[in-house]
Protein backbone atom coordinates (compact mmCIF):
# COMPACT_ATOMS: atom_id res chain seq x y z
CA UNK A 1 0.00 0.00 0.00
CA UNK A 2 2.70 2.28 1.27
CA UNK A 3 4.48 1.42 -2.42
CA UNK A 4 1.84 2.46 -4.66
CA UNK A 5 0.95 5.76 -2.59
CA UNK A 6 4.44 6.63 -3.31
CA UNK A 7 4.51 6.11 -6.46
CA UNK A 8 0.83 8.10 -6.54
CA UNK A 9 2.48 10.90 -5.14
CA UNK A 10 5.25 11.05 -7.05
CA UNK A 11 3.79 10.97 -10.31
CA UNK A 12 3.06 14.09 -12.90
CA UNK A 13 -0.83 12.97 -12.96
CA UNK A 14 -1.10 13.95 -9.30
CA UNK A 15 0.93 16.25 -9.44
CA UNK A 16 -0.67 17.78 -12.21
CA UNK A 17 -3.96 17.29 -10.26
CA UNK A 18 -3.08 18.83 -7.12
CA UNK A 19 -2.46 22.00 -9.35
CA UNK A 20 -5.59 21.96 -11.04
CA UNK A 21 -7.67 22.04 -8.28
CA UNK A 22 -5.87 24.59 -6.45
CA UNK A 23 -6.55 26.67 -9.68
CA UNK A 24 -9.98 25.87 -9.18
CA UNK A 25 -9.45 26.68 -5.35
CA UNK A 26 -8.58 30.22 -6.70
CA UNK A 27 -11.14 30.45 -9.24
CA UNK A 28 -13.97 29.91 -6.42
CA UNK A 29 -12.70 32.69 -3.56
CA UNK A 30 -12.54 34.74 -6.32
CA UNK A 31 -16.15 34.04 -8.00
CA UNK A 32 -17.22 34.33 -3.81
CA UNK A 33 -16.29 37.73 -3.55
CA UNK A 34 -19.11 38.70 -6.15
CA UNK A 35 -22.94 38.85 -5.71
CA UNK A 36 -24.33 35.69 -6.79
CA UNK A 37 -27.54 33.63 -6.02
CA UNK A 38 -28.78 30.97 -4.40
CA UNK A 39 -27.73 28.44 -6.75
CA UNK A 40 -23.89 29.65 -7.73
CA UNK A 41 -23.38 30.47 -3.75
CA UNK A 42 -24.20 26.54 -3.08
CA UNK A 43 -21.90 25.47 -5.98
CA UNK A 44 -19.41 27.74 -4.73
CA UNK A 45 -19.93 26.36 -1.34
CA UNK A 46 -20.33 22.40 -2.53
CA UNK A 47 -16.73 23.42 -4.44
CA UNK A 48 -15.07 24.85 -1.18
CA UNK A 49 -16.24 21.55 1.10
CA UNK A 50 -15.23 19.24 -2.26
CA UNK A 51 -11.54 21.14 -2.59
CA UNK A 52 -11.05 20.60 1.42
CA UNK A 53 -11.81 16.53 1.02
CA UNK A 54 -9.37 16.70 -1.71
CA UNK A 55 -6.51 18.44 0.47
CA UNK A 56 -7.39 16.21 3.17
CA UNK A 57 -6.96 13.21 0.94
CA UNK A 58 -4.15 14.17 -0.60
CA UNK A 59 -2.31 15.22 2.29
CA UNK A 60 -2.85 11.64 3.87
CA UNK A 61 -1.60 10.07 0.54
CA UNK A 62 1.58 12.40 0.89
CA UNK A 63 1.72 11.01 4.53
CA UNK A 64 1.35 7.39 3.58
CA UNK A 65 3.49 7.04 0.79
CA UNK A 66 6.54 8.94 2.99
CA UNK A 67 8.59 5.58 3.23
CA UNK A 68 9.80 7.26 6.69
CA UNK A 69 7.18 8.97 8.04
CA UNK A 70 9.70 11.46 10.43
CA UNK A 71 10.98 12.78 7.79
CA UNK A 72 7.06 14.11 6.04
CA UNK A 73 7.82 16.71 9.15
CA UNK A 74 11.49 17.22 8.63
CA UNK A 75 10.34 19.01 5.13
CA UNK A 76 9.15 22.58 6.19
CA UNK A 77 6.68 22.44 2.85
CA UNK A 78 4.85 19.10 4.08
CA UNK A 79 4.49 21.08 7.31
CA UNK A 80 2.79 24.41 5.57
CA UNK A 81 0.61 22.38 3.29
CA UNK A 82 -0.25 20.54 6.22
CA UNK A 83 -1.65 23.39 8.44
CA UNK A 84 -3.13 25.34 5.66
CA UNK A 85 -5.27 21.96 5.39
CA UNK A 86 -5.74 21.39 9.02
CA UNK A 87 -7.20 25.72 8.98
CA UNK A 88 -9.88 24.63 6.06
CA UNK A 89 -11.20 22.18 8.38
CA UNK A 90 -12.63 24.22 10.90
CA UNK A 91 -16.03 25.13 10.48
CA UNK A 92 -16.57 28.65 9.20
CA UNK A 93 -20.18 30.22 9.85
CA UNK A 94 -21.35 32.94 7.55
CA UNK A 95 -20.69 35.82 10.50
CA UNK A 96 -18.89 38.21 10.47
CA UNK A 97 -16.67 37.48 13.96
CA UNK A 98 -15.14 34.26 12.17
CA UNK A 99 -14.09 36.64 9.30
CA UNK A 100 -10.21 35.59 10.20
CA UNK A 101 -11.25 32.71 9.73
CA UNK A 102 -12.66 32.92 6.37
CA UNK A 103 -9.44 34.77 5.57
CA UNK A 104 -6.96 32.07 6.23
CA UNK A 105 -9.01 29.67 3.98
CA UNK A 106 -7.69 32.03 1.14
CA UNK A 107 -4.17 30.93 1.71
CA UNK A 108 -5.08 27.40 0.22
CA UNK A 109 -3.68 29.80 -2.69
CA UNK A 110 -0.19 29.72 -1.70
CA UNK A 111 -0.04 26.17 -1.82
CA UNK A 112 0.81 26.48 -5.16
CA UNK A 113 3.80 27.41 -4.13
CA UNK A 114 4.50 24.04 -2.59
CA UNK A 115 3.68 22.10 -5.87
CA UNK A 116 5.26 23.87 -8.65
CA UNK A 117 9.31 22.96 -7.83
CA UNK A 118 10.61 26.22 -10.04
CA UNK A 119 8.17 28.56 -7.11
CA UNK A 120 9.68 26.88 -4.35
CA UNK A 121 13.53 27.39 -5.75
CA UNK A 122 12.68 31.14 -5.53
CA UNK A 123 10.45 31.44 -1.99
CA UNK A 124 13.71 29.28 -0.86
CA UNK A 125 15.89 31.74 -2.65
CA UNK A 126 13.89 34.96 -1.07
CA UNK A 127 14.32 32.98 2.52
CA UNK A 128 18.33 32.31 1.71
CA UNK A 129 18.42 36.05 1.35
CA UNK A 130 16.31 37.21 4.57
CA UNK A 131 19.42 37.88 6.54
CA UNK A 132 21.67 40.16 3.77
CA UNK A 133 18.12 42.03 2.89
CA UNK A 134 17.43 43.08 6.39
CA UNK A 135 21.17 44.49 6.48
CA UNK A 136 20.22 46.38 3.08
CA UNK A 137 16.76 47.30 4.56
CA UNK A 138 18.83 48.43 7.88
CA UNK A 139 21.19 50.56 5.67
CA UNK A 140 18.56 51.96 4.06
CA UNK A 141 16.44 52.94 7.10
CA UNK A 142 19.57 55.16 7.94
CA UNK A 143 19.84 56.72 4.85
CA UNK A 144 15.99 57.55 5.19
CA UNK A 145 16.31 58.66 9.01
CA UNK A 146 19.65 61.09 7.88
CA UNK A 147 17.59 62.50 4.83
CA UNK A 148 14.32 62.81 6.85
CA UNK A 149 16.45 64.70 9.56
CA UNK A 150 18.05 67.21 7.45
CA UNK A 151 14.95 67.82 5.68
CA UNK A 152 13.14 68.38 8.22
CA UNK A 153 15.72 71.08 8.96
CA UNK A 154 15.74 72.86 5.71
CA UNK A 155 12.34 72.85 4.83
CA UNK A 156 9.92 72.47 8.34
CA UNK A 157 9.32 76.15 8.24
CA UNK A 158 7.77 76.08 4.37
CA UNK A 159 5.81 73.13 4.37
CA UNK A 160 5.39 71.82 8.52
CA UNK A 161 2.88 69.09 7.02
CA UNK A 162 5.41 67.64 4.58
CA UNK A 163 8.39 68.29 6.67
CA UNK A 164 7.11 69.31 10.50
CA UNK A 165 9.20 66.82 12.18
CA UNK A 166 11.32 63.64 11.41
CA UNK A 167 8.13 60.92 11.66
CA UNK A 168 6.54 63.26 9.07
CA UNK A 169 10.05 63.66 6.65
CA UNK A 170 10.33 60.38 6.36
CA UNK A 171 6.82 59.19 5.61
CA UNK A 172 7.19 62.18 2.41
CA UNK A 173 10.56 60.83 1.73
CA UNK A 174 9.12 57.36 1.39
CA UNK A 175 6.25 58.97 -1.16
CA UNK A 176 9.44 60.02 -3.20
CA UNK A 177 11.04 56.73 -3.07
CA UNK A 178 8.09 55.20 -4.56
CA UNK A 179 8.52 57.64 -7.57
CA UNK A 180 4.31 58.77 -7.06
CA UNK A 181 4.16 61.76 -8.04
CA UNK A 182 7.29 63.28 -5.93
CA UNK A 183 7.28 66.04 -8.33
CA UNK A 184 4.37 67.58 -6.13
CA UNK A 185 6.73 67.22 -3.22
CA UNK A 186 9.84 68.36 -4.73
CA UNK A 187 8.45 71.62 -6.78
CA UNK A 188 6.94 74.05 -4.23
CA UNK A 189 10.45 73.81 -2.49
CA UNK A 190 12.57 74.57 -5.60
CA UNK A 191 10.84 77.35 -6.23
CA UNK A 192 11.98 78.69 -2.47
CA UNK A 193 15.26 77.15 -2.75
CA UNK A 194 17.31 76.87 -5.63
CA UNK A 195 19.22 74.09 -4.79
CA UNK A 196 16.29 71.99 -3.65
CA UNK A 197 16.50 69.31 -6.97
CA UNK A 198 20.29 68.26 -5.10
CA UNK A 199 18.63 67.24 -2.13
CA UNK A 200 15.81 64.90 -3.74
CA UNK A 201 17.85 63.90 -6.60
CA UNK A 202 20.70 62.51 -4.47
CA UNK A 203 18.16 60.92 -2.05
CA UNK A 204 15.92 59.11 -5.17
CA UNK A 205 20.08 57.99 -6.60
CA UNK A 206 20.99 56.60 -3.22
CA UNK A 207 18.06 54.50 -2.28
CA UNK A 208 15.65 54.64 -4.89
CA UNK A 209 18.31 53.50 -7.53
CA UNK A 210 21.64 52.03 -5.86
CA UNK A 211 19.81 50.20 -3.25
CA UNK A 212 17.23 48.62 -4.95
CA UNK A 213 19.98 46.86 -7.31
CA UNK A 214 21.80 46.03 -4.72
CA UNK A 215 18.71 43.92 -3.50
CA UNK A 216 18.01 42.49 -6.99
CA UNK A 217 22.02 41.93 -6.81
CA UNK A 218 21.85 39.71 -3.54
CA UNK A 219 18.58 38.17 -4.94
CA UNK A 220 20.22 37.58 -8.00
CA UNK A 221 23.42 35.99 -6.56
CA UNK A 222 21.61 34.05 -3.80
CA UNK A 223 19.28 32.08 -6.81
CA UNK A 224 22.51 31.44 -8.77
CA UNK A 225 24.16 29.58 -5.56
CA UNK A 226 21.50 27.48 -4.86
CA UNK A 227 21.60 26.30 -8.70
CA UNK A 228 25.31 25.70 -8.36
CA UNK A 229 24.39 23.06 -4.60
Amino acid sequence: MGKFLFKLKESSIFQYSVIFIIIINAITIGVGTYDLDDLLSKIISILDYSITIFFVIEIIIRFIGEPKKKDFFKNGWNIFDTIIVFISLIPIPNNSSFLLLRLLRVFRVLRIISVVPELKKIIEALLGSVKRVFYVGLLLFIILYIYASIGSILFNLDAPDRWGDVGVSMITLFQVLTLSSWEQVMLPLQEIYWWAWIYFFSFIIICGITMLNLLIAILVDVVINQKKL
